[in-house]
């Protein structure tokens, strides 16, 4: 079951910290194996960044974004590093769709780090990449190179962009149509996958 971002936004939203602490625990746990299925690391990280807005902690809240999504990462490459193949296997993976781990592996396989990050801002593949580094034998500090420019893309991406919206948004309706938008991008992404799913049971049907 999805996380009520909204719901948590909003009570840490009078405290900046508070908010910067929670984009970075998203970005961590978000980044780790297919956890990015149910948990909105996006949403909640451009959310939180709007409630930054105009402030010094957009930047702390880049850095800090950047070191969780790192760490998420390194998470997931040492979990596909020790069950290797057996990932495959995973009930993250059949979710989330063998061609996508496939398309995962055969990424990361080409030992470019250039690839890499690329591959670390495709959505659908991006919560994959970590463990199919590991588990197809990429030396880590290649790949932990490569990850640490991705984290700062990936991050830059969505505090800055989160930012510059609430620039622009924040007033009477601010706070309302921050919640709102979080609100459909989790309900957009729980109804991709429940069709996603509906449609393997009719295959195998």
């Amino acid at each position: 079951m999805p996380i009520d971002a909204p719901a948590l936004l909003d009570a840490v939203a009078p405290h900046g910290a508070l908010v910067v602490l929670v984009m970075t625990a998203m970005a961590t746990v978000e980044a780790l194996l297919g956890i990015g299925v149910v948990v909105p690391g996006e949403a909640v990280v451009a959310s939180g960044a709007a409630l930054l807005a105009g402030g010094p902690l957009v930047a702390v809240a880049w850095c800090a974004v950047t070191a969780g999504a790192f760490l998420g990462d390194q998470l997931g490459y040492g979990l596909g590093r020790r069950y290797g193949a057996a990932v495959t296997e995973s009930w993250v993976v059949r979710r989330l769709g063998r061609h996508r781990w496939e398309r995962a592996s055969d990424l990361v396989r080409r030992r470019s780090l250039v690839v890499v990050v690329v591959a670390r801002l495709l959505p659908g593949v991006r919560t994959l990449v970590s463990a199919a580094a590991g588990a197809a034998g990429v030396r880590w500090t290649r790949y932990a190179v490569a990850d640490a420019v991705a984290c700062a893309l990936w991050a830059g991406i969505w505090v800055l962009g989160g930012a510059a919206l609430g620039r622009l948004v924040l007033g009477p309706v601010g706070w309302a149509a921050i919640a709102v938008a979080v609100a459909v991008l989790i309900a957009l992404r729980v109804l991709r996958s429940s069709v996603r799913r509906r449609a393997r049971t009719d295959c195998v049907r």
